[in-house]
C-alpha cells in the first residue's frame, strides 16, 4: 500500500506467493489495489518474458502497473532461495518498465545463508524489502521493512491508519537486534536439520509418503502424500498423536507438528528451537509412521474403481 499510494494501481505477484495464497486478498480488501498473478516456476522465480508480456498501455480501461512482488525464500514452494542472477535481471527489467520491486523477505536471512551471500546483495535491485524477526530468527514477534525515506514515510502513515502502532516496543526491538546478531550465523544448522529429516524420508523409499531431496535448500521440507493411504491432513493428525503401541515400541512419546499446504502436501519447518536430539526423535517417529502407511492395505480405504 505504501507503493500503491494512488488508486487504480496494479501489483503483479506469483501465483504461489504468500500475498496471493494466504493474505485473504488483503491488498484488494483494504487497499483497493488490483493484483495480477504470474505463474511461479518450481524454484520460486517466474518468467521475466511473461512479466514483460503482461504489460499494457495506458488505456483508460486498465489499472496502472505499479509494483512487482517476489518472495525469498519461497514458502509454498519449499523454502527455495531465489537465484541472485535472476533477481538482478528482474530488477533491471522492472527499472526499464517503470515498476517498483518489493521483496517479501520473511525468510531472507535463510536465503542469504543458503546462497552464501549477504542479504543486502540479494535485494540490491529491490525498492523495498520486509524481514521477519521471528520465524527462523526466533524473536518473540516483529517484522521490519526497509526502503527509501519517502517510502518509509508513507509506510508509517499507512501503519498508523491501520492501527499498527506499538508503544514501548523497545524490548521487542532489543530481542530482534539480538536475533540478527546471534541467530543468523546459526541458520545453517536449521538447514542441516531439515535436510537430515528429508534424507530420512527418502531413505524409506516409501510409496505413500515421498520427498524431493534436491528441493530442500533451507529450513522447509515438503512431504507429499499419495492421497490413497494417507492425505496431508491425516498425516499431520497422525504425527501429532501417539499410540500406545508406538510409545511401547519406540520407548518414547514424540509429537511432531506439521502443516498441510494442500490435500497431498505437508510442510515441515526447522527453527532455532529444534535441537539435534529433537531431529533424531522426529526421524524415528517419521520412520515409524511411514512404515505404518506403507504396510497399510489399500482396501482399508475407499477407492473408486
Amino acid at each position: 500500500m505504501a507503493h500503491c499510494w494512488d488508486r487504480g494501481a496494479e501489483v503483479i505477484v506469483g501465483d504461489q506467493s504468500h500475498l496471493n495464497v494466504w493474505a485473504q486478498g488483503g491488498m484488494a480488501q483494504i487497499g483497493g489495489i488490483h493484483h495480477r498473478i504470474i505463474k511461479n516456476q518450481p524454484d520460486g522465480t517466474f518468467s521475466i518474458e511473461e512479466l514483460q508480456a503482461l504489460m499494457r498501455n495506458s488505456n483508460e480501461q486498465w489499472p496502472r502497473h505499479t509494483l512487482v512482488c517476489v518472495e525469498n525464500t519461497h514458502n509454498t514452494l519449499g523454502g527455495k532461495a531465489l537465484p541472485v542472477q535472476w533477481m538482478d535481471e528482474l530488477g533491471a527489467v522492472c527499472s526499464q518498465l517503470g515498476l517498483s520491486l518489493h521483496c517479501d523477505g520473511a525468510r531472507l536471512m535463510n536465503a542469504a545463508v543458503a546462497l552464501g551471500t549477504s542479504p543486502a546483495r540479494l535485494v540490491q535491485s529491490c525498492d523495498s524489502v520486509s524481514l521477519c524477526l521471528n520465524k527462523g530468527l526466533g524473536a518473540p514477534m516483529g517484522s521490519i521493512i526497509a526502503g527509501t525515506k519517502d517510502f518509509i514515510t508513507r509506510a508509517q502513515k499507512m501503519r498508523k491508519i491501520m492501527g499498527g502502532g506499538l508503544h514501548q516496543a523497545g524490548m521487542l526491538a532489543a530481542a530482534g537486534l539480538w536475533a540478527l546478531d546471534n541467530q543468523v550465523p546459526k541458520l545453517c544448522a536449521d538447514h542441516t536439520n531439515a535436510r537430515a529429516i528429508a534424507q530420512c524420508v527418502q531413505e524409506e523409499h516409501s510409496s505413500a509418503i515421498t520427498v524431493d531431496l534436491k528441493s530442500v535448500q533451507t529450513n522447509i521440507v515438503l512431504l507429499h502424500c499419495d492421497n490413497i493411504r494417507v492425505d496431508a491432513k491425516k498425516l499431520c493428525q497422525r504425527l501429532a498423536s501417539v499410540t500406545d503401541t508406538e510409545a511401547q515400541q519406540l520407548g518414547e512419546q514424540v509429537v511432531v507438528m506439521m502443516m498441510p499446504l494442500s490435500d497431498t502436501c505437508v510442510r515441515l519447518m526447522t527453527h532455532c528451537d529444534v535441537r539435534k536430539e529433537d531431529v533424531k526423535a522426529v526421524i524415528k517417529k517419521l520412520r515409524y509412521v511411514i512404515l505404518e502407511y506403507d504396510n497399510m492395505m489399500y482396501l482399508e480405504y475407499k477407492i473408486n474403481v
